[in-house]
């Protein structure tokens, strides 16, 4: 006898989802016209390619290690004031504390556009206006920094907030002891392992997007490979893996902690 592990629609639909990726998959290669003998020859100059590499430069280590502790600042001060900002603001958008659902609604449509918007267009508009440096990569962060907090965090007080809020709300409490002495405690620790992981992904994008002139260690590695300085440029890329390995270990050994305390 055998046991269905699985609705007879919802096999339907996964037949279908992958027989429309199936179908879509060769107009797409033909679209894109990808070259075999491009790829090919790409292939050809790896080994070569990986012998430059794989001799390192140290002569502009300390260049980097300056522009790298750039990059981390950047991510570090973005961050903050993101919280700082997103915490009040999630209190406001999340449905079981907004002291306004009209307001709520405009909020959560505010952050829907930002986040539609990719991360690099936010930083080309601020390099645009304020030109290159580390004060277009915080302000160019900034926005889509503040949407993602806020959708998490409203989405964490939805999920956890409304029984409490109704229960202070029935003994008289205001909007701010829901918030204060009823929820943020309750939260934190959530909030506190978001941030942590939101802090390393940040410090991941300053190192991309400051090739596009945000600032920080980005801007060299851009530099070498226009130049094809592999030598440089293996070492930057080592510093960056060594610092987003450790920001990750941390980050990692943070959230365990906080998730430890928050189930006592």
């Amino acid at each position: 006898m055998k046991i269905p592990i699985s609705h007879r629609s919802t096999q339907r639909q996964q037949r279908l989802f992958f027989l429309g990726m199936l179908v879509l998959f060769i107009p797409c290669l033909f679209y894109l016209d990808l070259s075999y003998g491009q790829f090919a020859s790409g292939l050809e100059r790896i080994p070569d390619m990986a012998r430059q590499m794989m001799h390192l430069s140290f002569e502009e280590l300390p260049k980097m290690l300056r522009e790298l502790l750039t990059s981390i600042i950047i991510a570090f001060l973005c961050v903050v004031l993101s919280v700082l900002i997103s915490l009040l603001l999630a209190f406001v958008v999340a449905r079981a504390t907004t002291p306004n659902r009209y307001v709520s609604a405009a909020l959560r449509a505010m952050i829907v556009i930002i986040r539609t918007i990719p991360t690099t267009i936010w930083v080309l508009l601020a390099v645009a206006s304020m030109g290159f440096g580390p004060m277009a990569g915080v302000v160019g962060l900034l926005l889509p920094t503040i949407a993602f907090l806020i959708r998490v965090f409203s989405d964490q007080i939805d999920e956890a907030g409304r029984d409490t809020a109704e229960a202070i709300r029935s003994v008289g409490g205001t909007w701010w002891h829901v918030v204060c002495n009823g929820l943020l405690p309750t939260l934190l620790t959530g909030f506190l392992a978001l941030i942590a992981f939101k802090f390393e992904i940040t410090v991941a994008e300053t190192v991309i997007l400051g090739i596009v002139g945000a600032g920080g260690i980005g801007v060299l590695l851009q530099g070498y490979i226009s130049f094809y300085e592999f030598a440089p440029l293996m070492l930057g890329m080592l510093l960056v893996f060594i610092t987003l390995f450790l920001l990750e270990m941390g980050t990692n050994l943070i959230r365990t902690k906080l998730a430890g305390k928050g189930s006592k």
